[in-house]
């Protein structure tokens, strides 16, 4: 019986070490990495210090986006959905919006 709550219990510590692993916090870094470097792409969702923008700020910086960093944003909140970063609600609110255009 020891050796079976002992097994259970390093499978349960294995199997949330590999879960925290697949997990990346939302930051500007994540997101810089994610778009590549491209500063730009990230500039239209976070600030310098990585805080979400607001809507007006956000949606503007969105209209004067080019197409090509548009799509650059929509391929970055891709990725960041495929690798299930921990958006916050409104990062995660605009990822959705901007993917789903």
């Amino acid at each position: 019986m020891k050796k079976l709550i002992a097994a259970t219990a390093l499978a349960t510590l294995f199997a949330t070490s590999a879960f925290a692993e697949g997990v990346q916090e939302y930051n500007r870094t994540a997101m810089e990495t994610m778009a590549e470097g491209d500063t730009a792409v990230v500039d239209i969702m976070m600030d310098a210090e990585g805080n979400d923008r607001e809507d007006a700020d956000f949606q503007a910086r969105w209209d004067a986006a080019t197409p090509e960093q548009q799509a650059k944003l929509r391929d970055t909140c891709a990725r960041g959905i495929e690798e299930k970063v921990e958006f916050s609600e409104t990062g995660a609110a605009r990822c959705k919006i901007v993917t789903e255009n």
